[in-house]
């Protein structure tokens, strides 16, 4: 059997935030093609501010829709909604803590809605005689400790954390997040994303997840947003040919992305640029023209704010000089390790500093 997951959705209204309902319908569409019947939504179905959840009922009613099965925990945003809160059939609450077989066959999902002061780890141990190890699924939403470094934007601090040592301890085969709105998989450990960008903070293509009970395997699955943000920062530093080595480094950039052309028309994307130039006239004009095509966030222009002026030929000539040796070095890449725009700005403050 396939279920599906999310999180992070923040529901409110369709006339506030259409596109996160649109989100929802994308994900639910894909799940009637392939004949997926179980969505699970790890925790925030709704943002803090909405209390009528009619619409997302009504959603969830539709003929369309009405043979999913959707299965909720409250996150730290909607602490307030339970069975009695919303009466549409197919949708079930896990306001306490349960483990169920969804399939027969196949692992033990153990639901931890959000509690506030408490940890993954003291609400599993509760279970740990009911469970077989690496033969249970862990659906949560807050903070998997181990992870990388990124700060869930809305919520800063440590909300209902899972270590290390609770993983080692009760073993589950794997585990499902919400709370960081970012994708990211370390191991065992999924946080889902927000299947839509809340703002331009959460950028890149969304997904959703299909987990395979009988397999065990993992599939992710696109969503096709409203909009796809990007929001950049790049550094520029004085060449002999500047205008060239700009170009190449947003074409680069663009390619990251992994937009395909129909949805070009969906980026909206913010630039800022830091670093060094010998003409800021043509800087500006420069990376106006390689982003053509793509529309700027809320029509921003690209900031330049952060762009000295650099017009020493002797400094010109060893800030390319070493941009190039640098590029042909195999510089480590880790959590803990600059990247090579910080490396080159490191640099460049050396070069062109009192």
């Amino acid at each position: 059997m396939k279920i599906a997951l999310t999180a992070d959705l923040h529901l409110t209204t369709s006339g506030n935030h259409p596109d996160r309902y649109h989100a929802l319908e994308n994900i639910l569409s894909k799940l009637i093609e392939d004949q997926i019947n179980f969505l699970i939504i790890a925790g925030d179905l709704f943002d803090s501010s909405s209390q009528n959840y009619s619409e997302f009922e009504a959603l969830c009613k539709a003929t369309k829709y009405k043979q999913i099965k959707f299965i909720v925990i409250p996150g730290n945003h909607d602490p307030t909604i339970s069975n009695s809160a919303i009466v549409a059939e197919n949708i079930h609450i896990f306001t306490e803590p349960g483990l169920v077989a969804l399939d027969p066959e196949g692992p033990h999902f153990l639901f931890l809605p959000y509690q506030a002061g408490l940890t993954m780890g003291e609400k599993i141990d509760h279970f740990k005689g009911e469970f077989k190890p690496n033969d249970w699924i862990l659906i949560g939403h807050g903070d998997w400790t181990e992870s990388f470094r990124e700060v869930n934007r809305y919520e800063p601090g440590v909300y209902m954390p899972l270590t290390r040592r609770d993983i080692e301890a009760y073993s589950p085969s794997q585990v499902f997040l919400g709370h960081i709105h970012k994708p990211y998989d370390q191991g065992r450990v999924h946080y889902i994303g927000s299947p839509s960008g809340l703002d331009i903070t959460e950028t890149g293509i969304r997904r959703f997840l299909v987990y395979d009970t009988v397999t065990g395997e993992i599939e992710t699955k696109r969503v096709d947003t409203d909009a796809v943000y990007f929001d950049e920062l790049l550094v520029v530093l004085p060449a002999e040919d500047e205008r060239t080595y700009l170009e190449h480094a947003i074409k680069s950039r663009i390619e990251d992305w992994g937009i395909m052309r129909q949805d070009r028309e969906k980026v909206r994307v913010r630039v800022r640029i830091c670093g060094y130039s010998s003409d800021r006239k043509t800087l500006l004009k420069t990376i106006k023209t390689a982003f053509q095509g793509y529309s700027f966030y809320k029509n921003e222009e690209p900031d330049i704010s952060m762009v000295s002026i650099a017009d020493d030929p002797e400094r010109i000539y060893i800030a390319d000089k070493v941009r190039a040796n640098l590029e042909e070095l195999d510089w480590p890449m880790g959590l803990d390790e600059p990247d090579n725009e910080q490396i080159i700005l490191a640099v460049l403050d050396v070069i062109y500093g009192d």
